[in-house]
């Protein structure tokens, strides 16, 4: 009987320690798989740059961060961060996010990019919509610029 005690406790003992040891590997900070530093200094770039408006370096750290997400292979915050900082469609994020991994550095870092409406353009979208024909007029403005559908209709909503 008091072998068989033993043997519980030496189990019981066996499992507690098995669980803080699977606790400390998930909270340790060196993980780059689980890093909440990662997600932390990712928030905290979104953060500031909504509150104060883009610096002159803010897209050298705007693609510091980028890279940063992409070496821990995580690509979809990445995108997240690019659209957020620069306002571009998810097309052309995802294309920015993939030139920097490649190690290059896009042009677009930390503008918004918006194609140049010429006034022909802008007229003919404005009759469009005033013809009460809002779809046809957010085709052409991406037809002739390759705005987005969310940035096209911004556009005419504007007109």
């Amino acid at each position: 009987m008091t072998g068989f005690l033993i043997a519980v406790i030496v189990v019981l003992l066996a499992i507690i320690i098995g669980l803080l040891v699977a606790r400390r590997r998930r909270h340790d900070p060196t993980d780059l798989l689980g890093s909440a530093l990662a997600a932390r200094d990712a928030e905290h770039a979104r953060s500031t740059r909504k509150a104060a408006g883009p610096p002159a370096a803010e897209g050298d750290a705007l693609v510091h961060q980028v890279r940063l997400l992409m070496n821990q292979r995580m690509k979809i915050p990445a995108v997240k961060l690019w659209r957020e900082a620069t306002g571009v469609s998810l097309s052309d994020a995802v294309k920015a996010v993939e030139l920097i991994a490649a190690g290059g550095t896009p042009t677009t870092t930390g503008q918004p990019v918006h194609p140049v409406l010429g006034p022909d353009l802008m007229a003919n979208a404005r009759d469009l919509k005033q013809q009460g024909r809002p779809i046809e007029a957010i085709k052409l403005v991406r037809q002739h610029t390759g705005m987005g559908l969310r940035e096209a209709k911004d556009v005419v909503d504007a007109l």
